[in-house]
């Protein structure tokens, strides 16, 4: 296993959205303007792309575009010089369609023999990088087909605990941090939003600490050596951190300070993240932060995107309590999403071409570094 070093200051991470480009699988539909006209793009694979894009300039294709993605990758995530890569690892993946069984010994047998993020998980250990995966997220388009959360609550948390168990079973001593379901206080935006279904997300209540409590106690039976996180949407006023770090290991904040206005440039959000620290007693580490690159009519651009990472840096290392930070997102994708700027946030455009906020938080980490050892 590859540790995350929590207790210094400051460990550094990049998100991985797009990562149907690191499995062979489909890239999901494409919602656009789910608010006002529920259109969606066809589904369709996106490997055709891959290697024009990726192996450009590289020297001879090696015919296998999946491995040519993960080889970006983990070049991409070296390059930057950070020491974890956090990305969703979507039951639909593992679980097409839902399966029969009624207990992991048999659920495994039906579909788990093929664990498709096993090439990425693999690529980037050999760069000493580890993977921080997102387990059982209820997003629609990432339920397995006939899963429905809001007919059978209870029967959802049972199939959950057991996909989350043939996972942290397979990637034992190899995944140290696993962050269990996404956004838990945000449940209702999510579903604002289009990206849930169901009034089950409404509720929370009992049905959130039941299914959190028990994704938490699966991760540690399967693996003792591993920890658990809950990362909580915290550009509002973030209240009952206290109630969620009882239910898991580390807390993770995400913040997006200039989501609504490109300026001022503000990265200064992320210090209200010593104040979450000093009311728990668990690590707290900034999951999610980041500034889009576009679209230009609402005033983002590729300078105000490196500013911000440069500035987002900073406060971190400043602030008490923080032990890592987590930069959204490494790559663009022709995926597209509402709002516009949900699509900008890379620090690698759709081409493959590193956008100068790549090279700011590769020289940003190196300075920090330096500062923490000297």
């Amino acid at each position: 296993m590859i540790l995350i070093d929590l207790s210094t200051k400051l460990s550094f991470g990049v998100d991985v959205d797009d990562v149907w480009r690191y499995t062979g699988r489909k890239e999901p539909k494409s919602i656009i303007l789910p608010h006002l006209l529920s259109v969606e793009l066809p589904e369709g694979s996106i490997l055709e792309r891959m290697e024009e894009q990726f192996l450009a300039g590289r020297g001879e294709s090696t015919g296998d575009p999946v491995q040519a993605a993960v080889d970006f990758l983990a070049d991409g995530a070296s390059d930057l010089g950070v020491e974890f890569v956090r990305c969703w690892f979507p039951w639909r993946f593992f679980e097409p369609n839902m399966l029969q069984g009624t207990d992991l010994k048999s659920v495994e047998e039906q579909g788990y023999a093929d664990y498709p993020f096993d090439r990425m998980v693999n690529s980037l250990q050999k760069k000493n990088i580890s993977v921080i995966p997102v387990l059982a997220c209820g997003y629609s388009r990432m339920l397995p087909a006939g899963l429905d959360p809001d007919k059978h609550p209870d029967e959802y948390i049972r199939r959950a605990a057991i996909h989350t168990g043939a996972l942290v079973r397979h990637y034992r001593g190899i995944v140290p941090v696993w962050q269990i379901e996404n956004e838990p206080n945000w449940w209702e935006m999510h579903v604002a939003g289009g990206w849930r279904s169901g009034a089950v997300w409404l509720e929370g209540g009992e049905f959130r600490n039941e299914l959190l409590r028990v994704l938490n106690e699966t991760v540690h039976e399967e693996d003792p050596s591993a920890r658990t996180m809950i990362n909580l949407e915290a550009d509002t006023n973030v209240s009952g951190a206290d109630y969620y770090a009882k239910l898991c290991d580390i807390i993770g904040l995400d913040y997006y300070p200039n989501y609504k206005a490109s300026s001022p440039v503000d990265a200064s959000p992320l210090a209200n993240a010593s104040r979450v620290a000093k009311g728990i007693e668990r690590p707290v580490i900034i999951a999610e932060t980041g500034y889009p690159s576009g679209p230009l009519l609402l005033g983002y651009t590729e300078d105000k995107q490196a500013e911000y990472i440069r500035r987002a840096c900073a406060c971190a290392f400043e602030s008490e309590g923080v032990t890592a930070i987590g930069v959204w997102r490494f790559m663009d994708s022709p995926w597209r999403s509402f709002p516009d700027q949900e699509n900008h946030f890379g620090l690698i455009d759709e081409k493959g071409r590193r956008k100068e906020s790549f090279t700011i938080y590769s020289d940003t980490i190196t300075e920090i570094r330096k500062a923490r050892h000297g």
